[in-house]
């Protein structure tokens, strides 16, 4: 809980109310922006085959990210079964297309042998330049997998600017990609959390 000092004794008064309700966009709805906006309590989509697929997704309102907004997204996709050597990518989209692959690629990985277990985190931060509807953004941050050996390859990743329409809803969105389909390649997120600060508030 937030808290206000009291005028009178200096005591903090815990109460219930939402932080940065007011996201300085042209929008009315509501988006708590001072903070977390999304954390999925639950894995998401299970994807199977070799198109690629959404496993999950956070909508941000229209009209409610301004110049310097930032959108903080961390990840970790798990895979629960492979089969022979198939490899896994996953990617972070973002765009106000309901296609995936229409939105802009801000973070990708390598193509990689998965083995039972395995996994690939990613942690970006999305900043956006200028809003409107020929807004621009630009993204960085990393990206991870575990191989077939169990090491660890983490690469950085930058996507320079690019053009985002700040008045349309846009979309974050974790996708996975298999080399083949096949009832034994499993790929879930099992963790997906967006945080967003716009700099009015």
């Amino acid at each position: 809980m937030s808290q206000i000092p009291q005028c009178m004794s200096g005591r903090a008064l815990e109460h219930g109310i939402a932080l940065a309700v007011d996201h300085g966009g042209t929008n009315s709805a509501k988006m708590y922006v001072g903070g977390q906006a999304n954390a999925d309590v639950a894995a998401g989509t299970t994807t199977t085959d070799d198109a690629e697929n959404v496993a999950t997704s956070y909508k941000i309102p229209a009209d409610t990210l301004v110049a310097g907004s930032t959108i903080r997204v961390r990840w970790v996709v798990s895979t629960a079964d492979n089969n022979s050597s198939d490899t896994l990518i996953t990617r972070l989209r973002f765009g106000s297309s309901g296609t995936p692959g229409s939105n802009t690629e801000c973070a990708v990985s390598t193509a990689v042998d998965q083995v039972d277990a395995d996994f690939s985190t990613g942690d970006m931060l999305i900043q956006i330049r200028t809003a409107g509807s020929s807004g621009t953004a630009v993204a960085f941050g990393t990206i991870s997998d575990s191989d077939a050996l169990g090491s660890k390859l983490v690469a950085a990743q930058f996507e320079p600017s690019f053009a985002v329409d700040t008045t349309a809803e846009l979309r974050v969105q974790v996708t996975t990609l298999w080399s083949a389909s096949h009832a034994d390649n499993e790929a879930t997120t099992q963790g997906f959390v967006v945080d967003i600060v716009n700099p009015s508030t």
